[in-house]
């Protein structure tokens, strides 16, 4: 992973003190997947990386389809970027073929 990720990931969190921000970097850079069920955590992702970065966190564009649900997509801000998520949600669906076939 590239440091810049890491610099984002910390500059996700400026809002927390420097003990809680190390944990949730850590449990991003950990288990990023289990990380973002927490629908907080996946909105300042969503909200402060870039898609390849999502993607690369991921483990893949289909682990990171099954995060993206309506509640959090409606909760994204400004309206551009819900309409960027719904638009990538809709159009790996459609194209992400699944392992089984």
């Amino acid at each position: 992973m590239q440091q810049s990720t890491v610099n984002r990931l910390y500059a996700m969190f400026w809002d927390l003190s420097s003990g809680p921000k190390q944990k949730s970097v850590e449990k991003i850079l950990n288990d990023p997947v289990k990380a973002f069920k927490d629908e907080q955590i996946l909105l300042r992702a969503l909200n402060g990386l870039s898609w390849y970065e999502l993607v690369e966190l991921t483990g893949g564009a289909s682990n990171l389809v099954r995060l993206l649900n309506d509640s959090v997509i409606a909760r994204l801000f400004p309206e551009t970027r819900r309409k960027y998520y719904i638009n990538a949600r809709r159009l790996l669906r459609k194209y992400i073929v699944s392992n089984t076939g």
